[in-house]
């Protein structure tokens, strides 16, 4: 995956919270693992890093990212959700996406990550840590 880094990026910060430890089934589906890789060359280590985003400027820059097209996942599953996805550069060294389940009560401030290796013991971060996304542009975030 090529990633290319503009003065212009959209850049947002949030902390690191504990999910509801859903997301490493999810993530390991076939299907869905198949479109990650399909549509963001992103082969997802198990399970998500959830951000929990506070300060309005990067709600704000959050709020206006979700309302872009992104790339989207489409569930194979009547039980699943379609999901939107944004390639990103996690804390400058890391590439990922986010993934936003489209699903009326997602919290807006909540947000998901995926990576191909574990972004905790990667970026050597934990619960509490603030870390920054990079958003990238582009399919594939090329």
């Amino acid at each position: 995956m090529t990633f290319e880094r503009k003065d212009s990026a959209i850049r947002i910060k949030g902390k690191v919270v504990e999910g509801l430890r859903e997301a490493g089934l999810f993530t390991q589906i076939p299907w869905v693992r198949r479109q990650f890789m399909e549509k963001l060359s992103i082969d997802p280590y198990p399970g998500t890093l959830n951000l929990e985003i506070t300060d309005p400027e990067s709600l704000q820059l959050f709020k206006d990212l979700k309302a872009t097209p992104g790339i989207e996942i489409l569930p194979e599953d009547p039980l699943f959700c379609s999901a939107r996805c944004y390639p990103v550069l996690i804390h400058g060294k890391l590439k990922g996406a986010i993934v936003y389940p489209l699903v009326e009560s997602y919290p807006e401030n909540k947000m998901e990550l995926i990576a191909p290796q574990n972004i905790k013991e990667v970026l050597l971060v934990a619960t509490g840590d603030i870390l920054e996304v990079e958003v990238m542009k582009g399919e594939k975030g090329e």
